[in-house]
């Protein structure tokens, strides 16, 4: 499998992932699962702009991302997944692209949001997502930068951050 991170990041593309994941894990593409902004070619391009010339960025639907990763694979290229909640990235686990490690970068506070860390608040959701990709054998850490230690999050009923 070609992916060298899976992130989840309400922010999607941004400098924290272009100028510290990127070169931190050697990526060579950024495969970006997100159905609102497949289908938006004027925020596509908005987020572009936070890319380098040497850095591909593909963006698909959650449906079209088994294809997408094997045609990344196909090319030899280290990508870097990025979806923007923990259910899409257990709707991507669910297509068959599976991955052992789930970063969780940044998502956004909201009603009913519960803090985890300043920069990642958890929706009702967001627990059931992590617990599902827990049993099937994910570690989930919440880690804004390569730079910083990762925290482990550990469900089951009682859960540890």
């Amino acid at each position: 499998m070609p992916l060298v991170l899976v992130r989840v990041d309400s922010r999607l593309v941004h400098g924290q992932v272009v100028e510290g994941w990127v070169p931190h894990v050697k990526a060579s593409c950024l495969l970006v699962v997100n159905d609102d902004l497949a289908a938006n070619p004027f925020l596509r391009s908005v987020m572009e702009l936070a890319g380098t010339p040497s850095l591909r960025i593909v963006f698909c639907t959650l449906d079209e991302v088994a294809q997408a990763a094997a045609e990344i694979a196909g090319r030899g290229e280290k990508a870097i997944l990025l979806c923007s909640t923990p259910a899409d990235a257990a709707r991507i686990y669910a297509k068959g692209v599976h991955f052992t490690d789930l970063n969780i970068g940044n998502l956004h506070f909201g009603t009913g949001r519960v803090e985890i860390t300043p920069s990642v608040f958890f929706a009702p959701e967001d627990y059931e997502a992590v617990e599902a990709l827990q049993r099937q054998g994910v570690a989930v850490e919440v880690r804004g930068t390569p730079f910083e230690p990762g925290k482990p999050i550990r469900g089951g009923g009682g859960w540890e951050f």
